[in-house]
């Protein structure tokens, strides 16, 4: 009778040990798989960032481009503009610069 309950006790506790041992065995591999899921989570967010990085770069080029050509249409009517007025008030400008300085 004790020799059984020795028995069955010795049985349960190989058991016990066997199944602590899986399951360290399978804890490892879950911290294994973490850390590859961790890593692979990392780069996508690392391949998202840079992308819009990229994607916002391009829009302000384009962005920057347009308002480069703008500025540059308005600076050449601008200079256009000044000098009509200047061509067309030069003499009387001198003129009266003459006069003042003459008087």
């Amino acid at each position: 009778m004790h020799h059984n309950i020795i028995k069955d006790t010795i049985n349960l506790d190989k058991k016990a040990r066997e199944k602590v041992s899986e399951l360290t065995k399978e804890k490892e591999h879950l911290d294994e798989v973490i850390k590859k899921e961790t890593e692979k989570l990392h780069q996508s967010f690392l391949a998202e960032i840079e992308q819009k990085i990229k994607e916002t770069q391009e829009h302000l080029e384009q962005v920057m481009a347009e308002k480069k050509k703008s500025e540059l249409i308005t600076y050449k009517n601008t200079l256009k503009n000044i000098q009509k007025q200047y061509e067309d008030n030069k003499d009387l400008w001198i003129e009266q610069i003459y006069k003042a300085c003459i008087k």
